[in-house]
């Protein structure tokens, strides 16, 4: 069974309104909120080899957090595909994925994560900044995803009760 974790990014920074929205650094709340997800994520005992993660600064911060944090040490490349707001465009990078690849994690950004999350048949209005959502999918290759061979396993985000 393949595990994909998909991560929206932590909260963003809006103080500087002249910067381009793919250079927005995390907010102080996302540099706290990331190293707790990691925690949490950590805790559950299962993390991904890998970390994709969109260009974008924000969600490439995230990406570091994790990266360094988890215990499965997990391997960070940037994807600039990812700055996207499509879960096509999602989709399209994860069936690229080599099949040696057993757990996956995509951190990016919404409307796509909740597209994304939703087709694949977890129904929430919102993904919040820096939810993570665990599918495990019964398929031998990334490109096999679809909805009929995928179940959620783990939904979790910094504002959630009772998250243990």
């Amino acid at each position: 069974m393949k595990l994909l974790f998909l991560v929206r990014h932590a909260k963003s920074s809006w103080e500087d309104p002249t910067l381009d929205d793919h250079d927005r650094p995390l907010s102080d709340r996302g540099r706290k909120n990331a190293p707790e997800m990691v925690g949490r994520l950590n805790a559950w005992r299962t993390g991904p080899q890998v970390i994709l993660s969109s260009s974008a600064l924000r969600a490439f911060k995230t990406a570091e957090y994790f990266a360094d944090g988890l215990e499965s040490h997990p391997r960070l490349e940037v994807c600039p595909a990812l700055y996207t707001d499509s879960a096509k465009g999602l989709l399209k990078v994860i069936k690229a994925v080599p099949p040696q690849i057993e757990y996956l994690m995509v951190i990016c950004h919404n409307p796509a994560i909740n597209e994304l999350v939703n087709q694949l048949g977890l129904r929430t209005d919102n993904v919040p900044t820096c939810g993570v959502v665990v599918f495990g999918l019964e398929v031998d290759s990334w490109q096999a995803v679809c909805q009929k061979q995928v179940g959620a396993i783990y939904f979790d985000y910094p504002k959630r009760k009772n998250h243990t």
